[in-house]
């Protein structure tokens, strides 16, 4: 499984709470959300346009392994900020099972996509909520000129060779004439009851300028998916 951008901030979250963002910096944001429904909290700034939300929550888990999705939009003007996830997995009885973070960025303005990675919880315990903070920050660090929207095709759900897991195949279109490096495919797969059930991604190596390649991925699921979505986002190191 590929992990490319996991970065670990739980302190930097900590430190970026309600109450010590004035001194993170005012353009910081930080909203929280939970798969059990919970509501979106923006912790500060509630005056100003916010720079992001976080959209929906949800999670996957087989055996061990728990897939952990916040899907998030930008709400402002601007792009290149910086965008990051921490998750907290808890069992029925609120038990904290294990934690992860994630960074992204915004690469064009209105853009929805989902914040992804995945942890290992102790075996024989069973993830049942997973709740997530967002905090998006504008240091700079990430291009600051738009990117074209890289266009996915519809997605496709199989077996996959490895029992009763699934495989995912979409189709990414490149919007520039050159070739298109490294770009993260997503996928973020429903259960009947129109929840997050799981996903997965991938780091396909090269799409043809102009050109289309079908990216592979391999889903992290609880049960059968009923309908997937596919996301594409260009490599920081994009111009």
């Amino acid at each position: 499984m590929e992990t490319n951008l996991i970065n670990t901030r739980v302190a930097a979250l900590v430190a970026c709470s309600a109450l010590f963002l004035a001194a993170c910096g005012g353009s910081d944001k930080v909203e929280q959300d939970s798969s059990t429904g919970g509501t979106n909290r923006p912790a500060a700034g509630a005056e100003e346009k916010p720079s992001g939300s976080l959209l929906k929550t949800g999670f996957g888990q087989r055996d061990v392994y728990v897939s952990l999705i916040a899907i998030v939009q930008n709400t402002s003007d601007k792009v290149g900020q910086t965008v990051t996830v921490q998750f907290n997995v808890k069992d029925a009885n609120g038990e904290l099972l294990a934690s992860e973070s994630q960074v992204e960025f915004f690469s064009r303005v209105g853009q929805e996509f989902p914040v992804q990675t995945q942890v290992e919880v102790p075996k024989g315990k069973k993830a049942a909520k997973v709740e997530a903070t967002l905090l998006i920050e504008d240091k700079g660090s990430f291009p600051s000129e738009p990117f074209p929207e890289i266009k996915t095709g519809p997605v496709t759900v199989a077996k996959s060779e490895y029992g009763d897991e699934f495989a995912a195949k979409v189709e990414v279109t490149n919007p520039k004439t050159e070739p298109l490096k490294s770009p993260k495919v997503d996928v973020v797969c429903y259960d009947a009851s129109k929840k997050i059930a799981g996903g997965g991604f991938t780091f396909p190596e090269l799409i043809p300028p102009s050109g289309e390649a079908v990216a592979e991925v391999n889903l992290l699921m609880t049960g059968k998916p009923t309908a997937c979505v596919a996301y594409a986002s260009p490599s920081a190191l994009e111009d």
